[in-house]
């Protein structure tokens, strides 16, 4: 039986657009699913998340926004928690590792770890801009891949997905400035000591299976070549490293580890790697407004699972683990993972789904498609928990409407319609024959499969047994036929009956609410409410004769994805997908766009791949600053018409004043063109 206290986390998403499905079936979702059944059976648990905020990509947009890094994670990570909500993704919080109860954490985890001496310095040779006048980590250093001749970034390339060390790209420059004047430096750096916790780490893998069989061998062989890893960063957007904190112990306590040099250490920050996973615990802490409570959910008298995809299979079952063993003290022995969800990848269309290269579909675009409940149904049916799946839109039509619609839904709607119709709503009274009693044992036999896949960490094998009830249901009713048949019509529905709330159930886990709906009709709660477990009393019962039913309303409806789908689905990226929300009529008008003359162009004395360009429209001249350098010259922009948007909400970049707008089109190969005109129309003219 599990523990008294259960702590089941995903991933957290990292909030540099919104999450698309491979995401969400990668971590939050069988996480959520897990969480919910947890919930059936009365457990004390609690689902935590929230959005990872730090590291290079969300401050390189803040800079190129011309935006405080702070406000632009703020915003991203309402759109990203929004979006999550409306996937009906019952976290007990969802928090972003920029938080203070975060910071505390992290800085405690950290103090314990160097003191403990688990972190070190070490020397590294980084890139350093002159221009920039400080190093380049990661993707402020952009330059050509030398396996695929793509864009690459100072860690990993953005089309073959090659990992990189900065020295490797081809013609470097800065992805701040565009200079070019790269020089690699020394410069010092603090590294966690991963190797003086193998043989810890293995026998935990060893004794305790944390894993699938299938992610064993891969564990196993990490854990053998696990190195020293670097956890600070030349940046300013994370965690200050508690220098003083650190110092400050090392002389109360005597310990023998060299104190933490403040010139070199008070410029860096710790890592976005560290600090995210440590967030778990930071939010648990959020959660009980850190009070003591929050300890007897990660002491190792707990229960904590994790929900990963594939990728983030070393970090979970190496790095964290580490981090946990080293950061404990007497006061908090931190329990290890008790087992961890991991899953393969979503394909779309046999690419594997990707923000950074616009494949596959956002959660965004989903929602608006669909009820939450399809996508989870959908999704929960084909998690990739061996191998990786392939998302398809004809198996995803024929899943919805042939067994949420046609066997789930019809069953239900059969079943509710002929109580309405023959018994006015109440559960009849029966005498059970040898018959009913077969297909209600045969129903208790597929609750107790479905049960056990769960105790199993089997998330799939739990969807197609809810789907088996109906199955059951369906099949019994048709042999019936209690519409020819008069004497078998209150046997029938009752039996029928408790299938639909059994299936009601068994269905909460994947689709919450066609699960509440199934209750509301059957005008009975599904309990969640912690010591109440639905699964003890038998499944079928709490239906008693003469019970009265709720109203009956559709559950599912079909679906036409030749109507929801265009060309753009499986190509967009979610940046662009974010800009598809309708807007009114009125907030179109709100948009002053109109035609404009270039009188003046030339160099941002503060970026290089910005011009300065001064544009005529009419009754004014406004000021723009355009990443256009790599795209025209400034004779070509000279004297130019283009389309303008006149009343933008002015900005700031890199030091200069930006108030319009240049309309531009740009292709999938990153060919700009701006807009222009067919026509000579004069300068001013507004577009409508």
């Amino acid at each position: 039986m599990p523990r008294d206290k259960l702590t089941i986390t995903s991933a957290l998403p990292y909030i540099h657009g919104v999450p698309h499905l491979g995401n969400i079936v990668g971590s939050m979702l069988p996480a959520d699913i897990f969480h919910r059944y947890q919930d059936l059976r009365g457990r004390d648990n609690i689902f935590i998340c929230g959005s990872d905020v730090h590291g290079t990509p969300l401050e390189l947009e803040a800079l190129e926004q011309g935006v405080e890094v702070e406000d632009l994670a703020g915003e991203q990570h309402e759109k990203v928690k929004h979006v999550l909500q409306k996937f009906d993704l019952d976290f007990s919080i969802y928090s972003n590792t920029h938080s203070d109860y975060n910071r505390r954490q992290t800085h405690d985890m950290f103090l314990e770890l160097y003191c403990n001496g688990y972190i070190s310095e070490e020397t590294q040779v980084l890139p350093y801009s002159e221009e920039d006048g400080r190093f380049l980590p990661d993707r402020y250093i952009e330059g050509e891949c030398p396996e695929c001749g793509g864009l690459a970034r100072g860690d990993q390339c953005d089309d073959c997905g090659m990992l990189l060390e900065p020295e490797e790209l081809i013609d470097p420059y800065s992805a701040i400035s565009g200079s070019e004047d790269i020089e690699f430096k020394e410069t010092k750096h603090l590294f966690l000591d991963l190797p003086q916790f193998k043989s810890d780490l293995m026998k935990w893998v060893k004794e305790e299976r944390p894993v699938p069989g299938s992610s064993l061998k891969e564990v196993e062989n990490a854990i053998e070549n696990t190195e020293k890893r670097c956890i600070t960063r030349d940046i300013e957007w994370g965690f200050e490293i508690p220098v003083d904190q650190v110092n400050n112990r090392i002389d109360e306590r005597g310990l023998d580890v060299p104190k933490l040099d403040p010139d070199v250490y008070n410029d860096k920050v710790l890592y976005v790697w560290f600090d995210a996973p440590i967030g778990y615990v930071g939010f648990t802490r959020e959660l009980f407004d850190d009070g003591e409570e929050w300890r007897e959910y990660w002491n190792k008298d707990s229960e904590i699972y994790y929900s990963i995809g594939k990728d983030n299979t070393i970090f979970h079952t190496v790095i964290w683990p580490s981090m946990l063993m080293g950061a404990s003290n007497e006061d908090m022995d931190y329990g290890l993972p008790h087992y961890e969800f991991i899953q393969q990848f979503l394909l779309a269309e046999d690419t594997k789904f990707s923000k950074s290269r616009g494949k596959g579909l956002s959660t965004r675009e989903a929602l608006d498609m669909c009820p939450s409940d399809y996508w989870r149904f959908y999704l929960a049916k084909n998690l990739p928990q061996q191998h990786d799946s392939t998302f398809s839109w004809s198996d995803f039509e024929s899943e919805i409407n042939n067994v949420l619609n046609d066997t789930i839904g019809n069953f239900v709607n059969r079943t509710l319609s002929l109580a309405e119709q023959w018994f006015d709503s109440e559960v009849p009274f029966p005498e059970l024959e040898n018959r009913d009693e077969q297909i209600e044992a045969e129903a208790l036999r597929i609750v107790e499969e479905y049960v056990e896949a769960f105790e199993n960490h089997d998330l799939k094998t739990g969807v197609e047994k809810a789907t088996e009830i109906a199955r059951l249901g369906d099949r019994y009713l048709s042999e019936e036929e209690p519409w020819n048949n008069e004497d078998r019509r209150e046997e029938t529905i009752h039996v029928s009956l408790h299938l639909i709330r059994a299936m009601g159930v068994m269905l909460y886990p994947y689709a919450p609410e066609a699960s509440e709906k199934i209750g509301d009709m059957l005008n009975v709660d599904i309990h969640t409410e912690e010591g109440v477990d639905e699964f003890i009393e038998p499944l079928l019962g709490n239906l008693e004769p003469g019970h009265i039913l709720g109203e009956r309303e559709v559950l599912f409806e079909k679906i036409d994805v030749s109507k929801m789908k265009n060309d753009e689905t499986t190509s967009e990226s979610d940046e662009t997908a974010e800009n598809q929300e309708n807007v009114s009529f009125e907030e179109f008008q709100n948009m002053d766009i109109r035609v404009g003359k270039v009188v003046g162009v030339e160099d941002h004395p503060n970026a290089d791949k910005l011009y300065k360009v001064q544009i005529d429209i009419g009754s004014k001249t406004l000021q723009t600053c355009a990443g256009l350098v790599n795209h025209y010259e400034k004779e070509e922009l000279q004297g130019r018409k283009v389309v303008v948007l006149a009343n933008l909400q002015p900005a700031e970049l890199r030091g200069e004043k930006s108030e319009c707008m240049m309309l531009a089109a740009e292709d999938d190969s990153g060919a700009v063109e701006l807009l222009g005109l067919q026509k000579d129309l004069s300068i001013g003219s507004k577009v409508r």
